[in-house]
């Protein structure tokens, strides 16, 4: 699954503008299973899809994160592709790396 999430992402990457992927160039994604107990003890809920960390606020050491299991469940739920479901919640942490909030994010359908 992780190698498939993987050239899904390469190829959702190709497709964005250039100052967005030259953005992206020093944040890796992170492609897990599920959240971890400590995770979860730390505020994700179980059943979260991606997340964009900022890292600490005294080091630039961002990250993307993607659950590949919850992924994959919420493509099942909503009768959608797994495909589809790496591709809107990669942009949807992309979409918080630009800066936007989970309002803007939603405006531009990647909610």
């Amino acid at each position: 699954m992780v190698s498939w999430a993987e050239q899904i992402s390469a190829e959702t990457l190709k497709e964005l503008p250039l100052e967005v992927r030259t953005a992206l160039d020093e944040v890796p994604i992170f492609f897990e299973a599920l959240p971890s107990e400590k995770d979860i003890d730390e505020g994700i809920a179980p059943d979260t899809l991606g997340l964009f960390d900022p890292g600490p606020d005294s080091a630039p050491m961002a990250c993307i994160r993607l659950w590949l299991e919850n992924i994959w469940d919420e493509a099942e739920e909503a009768g959608t592709t797994f495909e589809e479901e790496v591709r809107i919640t990669l942009l949807h942490e992309i979409g918080h790396l630009l800066g936007w909030d989970e309002d803007e994010v939603e405006d531009r359908g990647l909610a």
